[in-house]
């Protein structure tokens, strides 16, 4: 009788050390984060990427109470910053933009990096491209553009957002649909997209592929003008520009910009799902989506895996257009 009392005390005893066990361990989870998040961007600062980065730090920052720093890392087509993701410890506090550019960076980084390199936390916007020139120049349509390469072979230089980026695809969607060949214009590619839009602004560029929101500002001051947009319907915000399609070229829309969330792999399923849904409350706020109206940037949010499964789509058709481009390694 009394081994079986003992035996029962220390089974009780068991349990109620691993009962204790499991509550100390779940404050770590459920406190996260406790310290400050390092949010660590591709790109130079004054860009599309960069202004949405920081909108969704400061909200991150007030929602979560810890300081969300951006810190910019831009060059090697990605590969600073990506250095700097796959070193750090996959535990939330260092976190990582992401656009579609980086899966054709991937293509050409001779394997050093791919999309199993990081977690794909969130997708937050999606983005249609346009295509811009400079206020003084001639060309009035994207009809007048592609008569120019065609009487000007190898004189149009047209900027964007380094080889193969998703800048760079969405231009030879259209050249493609408007039989411009490759040798009919000059690609020009830059660090960041503002940079191609500032060769444009300071006519060390004729065209550029940009987004609304980068360009905006400078068509209301009437330095640059918007030929069309590659998207189903008008912008808002550029209710006169119109749409690829009613300029006569009927193209895939569906490739767009996209912008998101990565962290470094190996990171807590638990933890990617409360980012995710931080990052979620934060822009379903007043003063987020004001911001998303204003930079004509669509609403995109993915939860972890639906982000993983869009990636892993994108990076099939990217990797068509790279071997179509001759830019894969």
């Amino acid at each position: 009788m009394q081994n079986r009392n003992n035996n029962k005390l220390l089974s009780t005893r068991l349990f109620l050390a691993l009962l204790l066990s499991m509550v100390m361990a779940w404050p770590a989870a459920a406190e996260y984060p406790d310290e400050d998040i390092r949010y660590v961007l591709h790109v130079s600062p004054g860009g599309s990427t960069d202004v949405l980065a920081r909108k969704l730090a400061a909200g991150l920052q007030e929602r979560l109470g810890v300081n969300v720093i951006v810190e910019n890392r831009p060059g090697g087509k990605s590969a600073m910053q990506m250095a700097a993701l796959t070193k750090s410890e996959p535990d939330g506090y260092t976190i990582g933009s992401v656009t579609a550019s980086h899966i054709s960076d991937f293509k050409q980084s001779s394997g050093r990096y791919d999309i199993d390199s990081v977690d794909w936390i969130a997708r937050i916007v999606v983005d249609p491209y346009v295509i811009a020139i400079n206020s003084d120049s001639p060309i009035g349509s994207l009809k007048e553009l592609v008569a120019y390469t065609k009487q000007n072979p190898g004189q149009l230089k047209v900027a964007g957002f380094s080889n193969g980026s998703g800048g760079h695809v969405a231009w030879e969607i259209f050249a493609r649909e408007a039989g411009i060949e490759a040798g009919d214009i000059k690609w020009i590619p830059y660090d960041s997209v503002k940079g191609a839009v500032t060769a444009v602004l300071g006519a060390h560029a004729d065209v550029t592929v940009s987004n609304i929101g980068l360009v905006r500002a400078h068509v209301l001051s009437n330095d640059i003008r918007v030929l069309g947009i590659m998207a189903d319907e008008r912008a808002e915000l550029l209710p006169d520009v119109p749409t690829f399609a009613e300029a006569g070229y009927d193209v895939d829309t569906s490739w767009q910009q996209f912008r998101g969330l990565i962290a470094p792999k190996g990171m807590p399923q638990e933890l990617q799902q409360k980012l995710a849904a931080d990052v979620k409350q934060v822009m379903e706020t007043p003063e987020f989506k004001s911001y998303l109206t204003s930079a004509q940037m669509n609403y995109g949010f993915m939860t972890p895996d639906q982000f993983t499964l869009f990636a892993q789509k994108q990076g099939k058709a990217t990797n068509q257009w790279l071997e179509e481009l001759g830019l894969k390694k």
